[in-house]
């Protein structure tokens, strides 16, 4: 996604959410200061997704799926682990999940792509301290080795992911957008407007 399309829908979104792009900034700087040296280059996911059929596992998964590269997303890893014995080789996620998963993702080689939005400093500061190496995100100003490639939920950043980094094939694995209630309705609603808009669904 183009950085002026994506800031066009960011717009929308903090005006939707009512969320504050000041805090989003002020989560990604505080990613950025307690992870220096940890934060990799994005250059190794062109290594893992370039030419590669890529499974992206949504929080629906309910059977495992076999392909080249697969990109889990926020907590589909916990049922991905309850389904395969297959480490994700991307993971993609604000750090919902416990400490314990990323850290057993990152031990078994899984690259961690972490993101920063204005709700989750506590996580960062969980997380963070406890990790070696990640890739950062953030959904505003992207700066250093904090990046923005678009995207609103762990979902279809996901996907972003793998479009951005040249998958040959992308295959949406578990993606449901059918609940309707509340902010979570509101933020699939979001998330299937932006994979149209990048012709992933």
């Amino acid at each position: 996604m183009e950085p002026e399309r994506w800031f066009e829908i960011y717009r929308e979104i903090i005006s939707d959410f009512n969320f504050s792009p000041e805090r989003d900034d002020e989560s990604a700087k505080l990613m950025e200061s307690l992870g220096r040296e940890k934060l990799m280059d994005c250059g190794i996911l062109e290594k893992i997704i370039s030419g590669k059929e890529v499974a992206v596992i949504g929080g629906g998964v309910r059977d495992r799926i076999e392909c080249e590269t697969v990109i889990t997303a926020g907590k589909a890893i916990i049922k991905w682990m309850r389904l395969s014995d297959r480490v994700p080789d991307v993971h993609v996620t604000d750090m919902e999940e416990p400490d314990d998963i990323l850290l057993s993702l990152e031990k078994s080689g899984t690259i961690l792509v972490l993101h920063a939005h204005g709700d989750n400093m506590d996580r960062i500061r969980s997380a963070i301290p406890k990790l070696r190496r990640f890739i950062g995100t953030t959904q505003n100003r992207p700066f250093n080795r904090i990046y923005n490639f678009g995207g609103f939920t762990d979902g279809d950043r996901a996907a972003i992911i793998a479009k951005r980094f040249g998958a040959e094939k992308i295959i949406l694995h578990g993606f449901d957008f059918e609940w309707r209630e509340g902010i979570k309705g509101k933020k699939l609603q979001w998330a299937r407007k932006i994979l149209e808009i990048e012709g992933l669904i």
